[in-house]
């Protein structure tokens, strides 16, 4: 009985820690797929930033640019799946970051239009009163 769980370590696990250590010796290529998601990540950004990203959503517009970050850290490690990974992150916090911006930005817009339709209907109010 005690010799199964030892036979399972040496016959299963062993041979998948030396693949694990071996992967980075047979690290696969970043192939133009993964390139194309990190492309979108960075033009992902730039569009957040000029939703004024920075000022409406700052957290999910600097995760977004850190993911870029850390995606372009396992392009210099030749690893295309933490690199296809987190550069698909950084498009999604972008687009997030984007979208948050654009609906604060509208938000401000109501509020501006909501005060202007407060003074019209008091000025209005006074033009009734003022009127015989």
């Amino acid at each position: 009985m005690i010799q199964k769980p030892f036979s399972l370590l040496k016959n299963l696990l062993l041979p998948a820690i030396i693949l694990t250590l071996l992967g980075g010796v047979f690290a696969q290529e970043i192939g133009p797929a993964q390139e194309q998601d990190f492309l979108d990540g960075k033009n992902a950004v730039e569009a957040a930033r000029k939703s004024r990203a920075e000022k409406y959503a700052p957290e999910p517009l600097t995760q977004a640019e850190e993911l870029l970050v850390a995606a372009n850290e396992a392009r210099s490690q030749k690893d295309p799946v933490k690199f296809s990974q987190t550069s698909r992150l950084a498009r999604a916090y972008a687009e997030l970051a984007k979208a948050a911006s654009e609906l604060k930005a509208e938000e401000e817009k109501l509020a501006l239009v909501q005060e202007e339709l407060q003074k019209a209907r008091a000025e209005l109010e006074r033009l009734k009163k003022a009127s015989p």
